[in-house]
C-alpha cells in the first residue's frame, strides 16, 4: 500500500448470548487481560444483569445480553484488540455466539477537490440515471456486499461515505462477517476462538487489500 489511510480502527463484535455483568473490569484484571494501571483507569458508564459498558485509554468494552463488541481508542492496536477478545472468549467459552464481525474504519485523504468528486462519481455514475431526475447528484454513501473468499459462512461489506473528519476526504467500513458452522448445534464460543487464532492475518490481509484498491488507485490516477 502507497498511501496509508489515516483514524484507522478496528472492533470485534460478537452476536449471541452473554452475561454482560460477570465482564467488568476487575474480572479482565484477574484473567491477566488487562494490566492493574488499565483497571485502575477503567472508565465505567454502567454495569448492571443487562449491560456493562466501561472504557480504557486503549479500548471501549459493551455487552448485553446478546451482543459484545471491543473497539479500539487508539491506532495501531489491530492484534492487541484480537489478544483481547481471544483472552476474554477463551476465559469464558460457555457463552454461544452465532456470528463474529471483524470490522474495520479508516478514513483517506484525496489528492484535490476534483479527485474527491470524481471517486464519487466513479463509485457511483450518475449520468444514465441520476443526472436526468436529480440536481447535482452526489454520493452520500454506498455499501457493496459480497460472498467470502474462504471456507466460512457469513460475507464481506464495505460502505463508503464522505469523512467526517477530513475536508474532501473518505471515511471506509469494512465489515468482515463469519457465522457460525451450519448443521451444529452452537453451544459455545469455540468457533470463534479459531477463527481469531487461525484467521486474523487473513482477515487483516483482506483489509489491507480493500484499503489498497481504494486509495492507491485514486493516488494512481
Amino acid at each position: 500500500m502507497l498511501h496509508a489511510p489515516e483514524q484507522e480502527h478496528v472492533s470485534v463484535v460478537c452476536v449471541g448470548a452473554f452475561a454482560p455483568r460477570v465482564f467488568q473490569p476487575a474480572w479482565f484484571a484477574s484473567k491477566q487481560l488487562i494490566s492493574e494501571d488499565d483497571l485502575a483507569e477503567a472508565e465505567v458508564q454502567i454495569i448492571n444483569s443487562d449491560v456493562c459498558i466501561f472504557s480504557t485509554s486503549w479500548f471501549r468494552f459493551e455487552a448485553i445480553d446478546t451482543r459484545l463488541a471491543v473497539t479500539s481508542l487508539a491506532t495501531g492496536i489491530f492484534e492487541t484488540i484480537r489478544d483481547l477478545v481471544l483472552g476474554t472468549l477463551s476465559a469464558a467459552p460457555e457463552f454461544p455466539i452465532d456470528k463474529l464481525g471483524l470490522n474495520s474504519t479508516f478514513h483517506f485523504s484525496m489528492p484535490s477537490p476534483e479527485a474527491y468528486f470524481e471517486f464519487g462519481h466513479e463509485l457511483a455514475p450518475k449520468g444514465k440515471y441520476w443526472d436526468s431526475i436529480l440536481q447535482d447528484p452526489r454520493t452520500a454513501s454506498l455499501k457493496i456486499t459480497s460472498e467470502r473468499p474462504d471456507k466460512h459462512q457469513g460475507h464481506v461489506q464495505v460502505r463508503v461515505e464522505p469523512s467526517a473528519s477530513i475536508s474532501h476526504g473518505v471515511f471506509a467500513e469494512i465489515n468482515d462477517e463469519y457465522r457460525a458452522p451450519q448443521g451444529q448445534e452452537v453451544i459455545s464460543a469455540e468457533w470463534v476462538v479459531d477463527i481469531l487464532a487461525n484467521d486474523w492475518e487473513a482477515h487483516r490481509e483482506r483489509v489491507r487489500k480493500i484499503q489498497s484498491g481504494l486509495i492507491d488507485r485514486v493516488w494512481e490516477s
